[in-house]
């Protein structure tokens, strides 16, 4: 950039009135930023790191251009293994002086320097594309010059017109329309809250799309790429080992992107993000939040939850959520493993508002959470084995059940849809005794006003007199509860309800 500004000063052509040689001569030209790498060596400096809202990493250098098939075949990472992150950061800012870095380069960002974002300063521009009549077209003039003497004309107007300059120096707003095709749906549907990244080497500027999938980001000049950036402050979606979770897209300038996303990881990696997100952003009838990063509970501070979204399961375990997983492996695993692949949108969905839902009953009360997953795997006794597995598992499913009722019978009008059950078409809602013992369709039983046993007079189907309950009573009801039974006595004790006098025939449903 110091040698661009040095060409300018000595192209004679560019100096044709007092205004230019001023402007010129004005412009000082230090580094702004920093482009750092941080090698993060515990589960403490990644948590730290990435509760810095203010900054945008990445898990690959910001100086070279991949292509989608570079990054693919990346070396996977060692369970438990941390990504060496990479970012600009601004010099004198707080994450300067907050994190612990190794520093690469100092860089000078033009649109970063305040030099060229003066009100007064930057208005107007020459109709000679060779003459500076004020601090935009230096900007442009510079631009045009640095991309010029280091070989990357590629990013500059295939065809050069007489205001070629002007065309790439130009500020432009990035925007679009994000979509995932969902066959349960039968149609292309928003993707919601989803991080939409704008990189122009190492400049990045953020967008998050709305209800109908929108979005906008900052101003860029010239040549930039987007990025789909499948994270959020409180969760980061991994694709399949420690990477994160990205889907690319096209390297444009002064163009939209509207893209329709039908398959393969990109709409593995959209489902799951769109599950996470309406838990921890959107309507979740009154339930309290998922693990939320850097917030204290009262068993300390909690990070950000990191989702793995994986083809095969890893240890021959299906989709499971384990707040200890991270201790087994020194504090670097994903918490939850999301092992979906190939079904259909609802059961992704589902069976990632199931894992969240395990971490929420996590928070709400560890003590008793640490019991139930003890003994419902460990202990001697087979009835208390069986007992506090069927709450375990029975609350997540629960959870499921309403949430994804709410996307696709509710949200998008699917009056018959039925909550399927892995890939099998058992239907989670109504389920025969004999199907499940343990992911039971007890908690939605005193949700909804339907007596199975009745409706499809069968007494293989579980006796359902129960009804009136909110799932904030029954989430409520899981503290201090670590038995089955216990659950039963706590909504006893705790609510009015003239259909509690049920309780003890629906529950004793399912026997040990």
């Amino acid at each position: 950039m110091r040698k661009a500004l040095e060409e300018l000063k000595k192209d004679q052509k560019l100096k044709k009135n007092a205004t230019a040689s001023r402007t010129l001569n004005e412009l000082t030209i230090e580094p702004t930023h920093l482009y750092v790498m941080y090698d993060l060596q515990s589960e403490e400096e990644e948590a730290n790191l990435k509760a810095d809202s203010s900054i945008v990493v990445f898990d690959y250098p910001l100086d070279y251009e991949f292509t989608d098939e570079q990054l693919d075949s990346r070396p996977a990472l060692a369970e438990g293994q941390i990504p060496e992150y990479f970012a600009a950061i601004k010099i004198g800012s707080d994450e300067e002086a907050e994190h612990q870095y190794t520093l690469l380069e100092e860089l000078y960002i033009p649109e970063e320097d305040e030099y060229f974002n003066d009100p007064g300063q930057t208005s107007g521009k020459s109709t000679d594309p060779n003459e500076i009549a004020s601090r935009e077209d230096l900007l442009r003039h510079l631009l045009h010059k640095a991309y010029e003497l280091t070989g990357n004309e590629y990013e500059l107007d295939s065809q050069p017109s007489q205001n070629g300059k002007w065309i790439f120096g130009t500020k432009w707003y990035p925007s679009g329309n994000i979509q995932v095709y969902d066959e349960i749906v039968g149609r292309n549907v928003p993707v919601t809250g989803a991080q939409v990244l704008m990189r122009q080497w190492f400049t990045v500027r953020q967008g998050i799309t709305d209800g109908n999938g929108n979005f906008s980001t900052g101003f860029v000049r010239g040549k930039a790429r987007y990025i789909l950036q499948w994270e959020r402050y409180n969760y980061s979606i991994r694709n399949g080992s420690l990477f994160q979770a990205e889907t690319r897209g096209p390297n444009v300038k002064q163009q939209a992107w509207n893209h329709t996303i039908t398959g393969g990881d990109d709409k593995y990696h959209a489902i799951i993000h769109q599950a996470a997100h309406d838990y921890y952003y959107g309507h979740r009838f009154g339930l309290i939040s998922p693990p939320m990063n850097n917030h204290i509970y009262s068993f300390g501070r909690q990070r950000q939850i990191k989702i793995a979204a994986r083809e095969t399961a890893p240890w021959g375990v299906p989709s499971s959520y384990s707040h200890i997983r991270s201790d087994l492996t020194f504090g670097l695993s994903a918490q939850i493993h999301i092992k979906a692949w190939g079904r259909d949108s609802d059961e992704v969905y589902g069976t990632t508002i199931h894992e969240l839902s395990h971490a929420l009953h996590s928070v709400l009360d560890r003590g008793s959470y640490d019991n139930i997953v003890r003994d419902s795997f460990l202990s001697t006794n087979s009835q208390v084995r069986n007992r506090n597995r069927r709450l375990l598992e029975t609350w997540p499913t629960t959870v499921e059940i309403l949430l994804t009722l709410d996307r696709y019978k509710t949200k998008f009008n699917k009056p018959n849809y039925k909550v399927y059950q892995d890939n099998n078409y058992q239907d989670y809602q109504n389920q025969k005794i004999a199907s499940q013992n343990h992911y039971t369709s007890g908690g939605y039983d005193m949700i909804d006003n339907i007596n199975q046993r009745l409706y499809y007079n069968d007494s293989s189907y579980p006796v359902d007199r129960v009804n009136g309950y909110t799932i904030k009573q029954l989430e409520q009801a899981l503290i201090g509860a670590r038995l089955w039974t216990g659950w039963r006595d706590n909504i006893k004790t705790k609510y009015n309800n003239p259909t509690e006098i049920y309780l003890d025939e629906l529950f004793n449903n399912w026997q040990d």
